[in-house]
C-alpha cells in the first residue's frame, strides 16, 4: 500500500530523494511558518481595525511593530489593536490552586501595597476590612472582582489593581469609629494613586471601578464643627465619575454596550460590559442631582442588557441573592430615570413651555405606565430585604421624580393667571391656600401621587430599612431619596396640601426620620447626622416672612397707636411719631409685601439652598423640641399665596442647583 501524503495526496513518496531532516532546516521551517503567522495576522488586522483618529494610527502601527519584532518582542502593549483590553484578571484557578496555609506565610514584604509595607495596615487589618466589604457594601453595587476579597490572592491584586484594592479598603474602614485610622490610611493612599492615575492618563478596568466605588461611598469629609449636609458629597462623587467615565472612553470600554454579530464571550468582555453600565448609571444619578449634563453614552439603541450578560453577577453556591437581576432592575430604573429627566427636566425653557401647554400630562402618564410595569415584575422579585429595600427606595424616588413636576405645573399656572390680572388692572384676590381644594386641581391624581411617593418612600425607610445594620452601609443615593422627600413633604405641608390627619402622621414620620438617621451614623459628622440636622432644622422653621398673615400682622403693628408701640415708654409713649420713623415703617411695610418667602426661593432638590434656608436664624444646636411649633392643630399652610411667592424669575438655576427649571 502507498502512503499518503499530507492533504489527502495519493502520489507516491519518494523516501530515497527526501533528504534527511537536519535541526537547521527544521529551524529554519518552523521560523518561516511564524513569519508566516505573524504576515497573516498582520494582515487581518489591517482589514478590520477602524482608523478614525491620529491615536488609532499610531495604535495600530506600534501594534504592527510590536508583532514584527520577532525574537525581540516588546513587552504586551496596554491597549488592543481595535480596543483597549484590560489586564488579566484573577480567575478562580488561583483561589483554588493556593494552599490554604499561604496565609500564614504572606509577608508584608513581598506584597506592593504601601500602606502594608510601612506597617500603617496588617494581614489581619486587611482580612477583616475585605470581610466587611464583602458582606456589608458590595452587595449594593457589586462592580468590585470578587477575587479581591480573598486574602490568598493579595499579592496578586494588589500588583495588579491597586486602585480596586485601595478603594475597597478605604470605603470599608469609613463607617467604623474604631477603624478611622485605617480609613485615613487608606484614603491618603487612595489620593495618590488617584493623582498618579490623572497624571499619567492612563490605567485599566479595575481603575475605572475603583472611582465608581468610590462615587456610591464618598469617603469622610473632615468637620471640625458640626454641620448641616448641604450636597457636598455629590461634588466629590461628580469628580469620581466622571474620571471614572473618560478612563472608559480611554480604554474603549464603551464599545461593549454594543453587541456584535458571533461576540465570543469572555471574562475581559463581560467585565467592561459590567462596568461601562455601571458607568452609565452612575453618571445618571450624579449628573441628575446636581444639574449638569450627562457624560456618558448608555447601552446600544439595539441592546438591551439582560442579567444573562453579566455573568460574574450570577448566583453562587454561598450566595443566595442574584446579583445579575438586582443590577438588571436598577439598569431599567435607572434608563426610565434618564429619560424622564430628558423629557421633563431636560432645559428651563422645556420645562416652562411644558407646564402651559400641557403636553407634560401624557409624558407622565407614559411614565406612570412604565414605571406600573417595571414594578410589577420587580416589585414581587425575591431577595434579601436590604435589597428589597434598596428597590423599593428607588422606585418610590422616581415615583416622586415625575409626578412632583405637575405639582410645579399647578402653581405655576396660578402665578401667571394672578400677574396677567395684575397687569391688565384688574383686582384680584389672591387664592389663600393654591391646594386648599386639591381634588379640584386638573392635575389632582399627580399630586396626590406625588404625596404617596414622598410618604411612602420615608416610611419603608422608617420602617423596613434597619439603620445601623442596613443603611449604614447604603450607598449615598439612598440617604438623599430620604433627604429628598422630606424636603418635598415640608414645601408642600407649607402650601397647604396636607389635611389636619395627615400633618400628624407626616410630623411623626419626620421625627423618626431624623431618629434613624442619627442612628446610622457612626460619628457626630457623618452624613447621616449630618443631614438630620438639616431635616430637624428645616422642619421647625416657617417658612418664613412674608405671607399675607405676616404682613397684616406688620402693619397692624406699625399703625397701632404709639401708646401700645413695643418701643414706646415713659413720657415719650404719647408722642406723635416723627417723619423718619414713619419713612422707616412704611419701608418696612414695602419690604415685607415685596419680598417673598423664603420658603419659595429654595428647590426642593437645591441641598445647598435648603441648606441656607434652614440654618438662616435657627440654631444648629437646638432640640428637636423645635417640632412642637409644628403642631397638629395648625392650620393647612403657614400663610397665603402672593403672587411673588413663585415668580418665573425667580427660578433657581445656576451651576449647583438642578438643571430642572424649577423651585418647588
Amino acid at each position: 500500500m502507498e502512503p499518503v501524503r499530507p492533504g489527502g495526496s495519493t502520489e507516491p513518496i519518494d523516501f530515497a530523494s527526501a533528504s534527511p531532516e537536519t535541526p537547521q532546516k527544521v529551524g529554519r521551517r518552523s521560523s518561516d511558518r511564524d513569519k508566516s503567522e505573524r504576515e497573516k495576522r498582520t494582515y487581518r488586522a489591517c482589514l478590520h481595525c477602524r482608523q478614525r483618529n491620529p491615536a488609532d494610527a499610531l495604535e495600530f502601527l506600534a501594534h504592527v511593530a510590536e508583532r514584527d519584532s520577532g525574537p525581540n518582542q516588546l513587552p504586551p502593549m496596554q491597549h488592543s489593536l481595535c480596543g483597549p483590553t484590560s489586564q488579566p484578571a484573577v480567575t478562580s484557578n488561583a483561589i483554588r490552586n493556593t494552599p490554604r496555609s499561604s496565609y500564614q506565610t504572606l509577608s508584608g514584604n513581598t506584597i506592593p501595597f504601601p500602606p502594608l509595607n510601612k506597617g500603617q495596615l496588617t494581614l489581619d487589618a486587611i482580612q477583616t476590612l475585605l470581610q466587611r466589604y464583602e458582606d456589608k457594601y458590595h452587595q449594593f453595587f457589586p462592580l468590585a472582582n470578587p477575587m479581591a476579597f480573598d486574602i490568598h490572592n493579595l499579592h496578586t491584586i494588589a500588583a495588579k489593581e491597586p486602585h480596586l484594592l485601595a478603594a475597597i479598603l478605604t470605603v470599608a474602614s469609613k463607617d467604623e469609629k474604631t477603624w478611622w485610622q485605617w480609613h485615613e490610611t487608606c484614603s491618603a493612599h487612595m489620593m495618590q494613586l488617584i493623582a498618579e492615575l490623572v497624571y499619567s492618563g492612563g490605567g485599566t478596568v479595575e481603575a475605572v471601578e475603583a472611582m465608581l466605588i468610590l462615587a456610591e461611598w464618598v469617603p469622610r469629609r473632615p468637620h471640625s464643627t458640626p454641620a448641616v449636609g448641604r450636597g457636598e458629597e455629590d461634588h466629590a462623587a461628580w469628580m469620581y465619575v466622571g474620571t471614572a467615565i473618560r478612563l472608559g472612553y480611554l480604554l474603549g470600554i464603551d464599545r461593549s454596550g454594543f453587541r456584535t454579530e458571533n461576540e465570543a464571550q469572555s471574562a475581559d468582555l463581560n467585565r467592561k460590559r459590567l462596568a461601562w453600565s455601571a458607568c452609565y448609571m452612575s453618571d445618571r444619578q450624579i449628573s441628575v442631582r446636581i444639574g449638569k449634563a450627562f457624560w456618558s453614552r448608555g447601552p446600544g439603541p439595539m441592546t438591551a442588557l439582560r442579567a444573562q450578560d453579566f455573568p460574574s453577577l450570577q448566583p453562587r453556591p454561598n450566595r443566595h441573592d442574584d446579583f445579575a437581576a438586582i443590577f438588571q432592575a436598577n439598569l431599567e430604573l435607572t434608563q426610565l430615570f434618564s429619560n424622564a429627566h430628558d423629557v421633563l427636566y431636560a432645559t428651563k425653557s422645556r420645562s416652562n413651555q411644558l407646564n402651559f401647554g400641557g403636553e407634560y400630562v401624557k409624558y407622565i402618564d407614559d411614565f406612570r405606565v412604565a414605571l406600573r410595569s417595571w414594578h410589577s415584575t420587580w416589585g414581587v422579585f425575591t431577595c434579601s430585604p436590604p435589597l428589597k429595600a434598596s428597590l423599593i427606595l428607588s422606585y418610590e424616588y422616581l415615583r416622586l421624580y415625575v409626578n412632583a413636576f405637575a405639582y410645579q405645573a399647578t402653581l405655576n399656572r396660578l402665578v401667571a393667571q394672578v400677574q396677567s390680572a395684575s397687569s391688565n388692572g384688574q383686582q384680584t384676590r389672591s387664592p389663600t391656600y393654591p391646594f386648599s381644594d386639591i381634588a379640584a386641581t386638573p392635575d389632582a391624581r399627580f399630586i396626590y401621587d406625588s404625596i404617596d411617593a414622598a410618604k411612602s418612600l420615608i416610611s419603608t425607610f422608617n420602617s423596613f430599612v434597619d439603620p445601623v445594620e442596613t443603611f449604614r452601609f447604603m450607598p449615598l443615593r439612598y440617604y438623599l431619596y430620604v433627604i429628598y422627600s422630606a424636603c418635598f413633604l415640608y414645601k408642600a405641608r407649607s402650601t397647604g396640601v396636607m389635611g389636619g390627619d395627615t400633618r400628624g402622621s407626616v410630623k411623626r414620620m419626620i421625627a423618626d426620620t431624623v431618629d434613624n438617621l442619627q442612628k446610622a451614623s457612626a460619628c457626630a459628622n457623618d452624613v447621616g447626622e449630618r443631614y438630620s440636622r438639616l431635616i430637624r432644622l428645616l422642619w421647625r422653621k416657617p417658612p418664613g416672612r412674608g405671607s399675607v398673615e405676616e404682613i397684616a400682622e406688620i402693619a397692624a403693628d406699625i399703625t397701632r397707636p404709639s401708646s401700645t408701640h413695643p418701643q414706646a415708654s415713659g413720657p415719650a409713649a404719647t408722642s406723635v411719631p416723627t417723619s423718619q420713623q414713619q419713612q422707616q415703617d412704611q419701608a418696612t411695610i414695602y419690604d415685607a409685601i415685596n419680598n417673598p418667602p423664603s420658603i419659595n426661593t429654595f428647590s426642593w432638590l437645591d441641598l445647598p439652598a435648603v441648606g441656607d434656608f434652614a440654618t438662616q436664624n435657627n440654631s444648629i444646636s437646638g432640640s428637636m423640641d423645635g417640632f412642637d411649633r409644628f403642631d397638629e392643630g395648625a392650620a393647612d399652610a403657614y400663610g397665603g399665596f402672593d403672587q411673588h411667592m413663585m415668580m418665573p424669575q425667580q427660578y433657581v438655576w445656576n451651576g449647583i442647583s438642578p438643571a430642572t427649571g424649577i423651585i418647588f
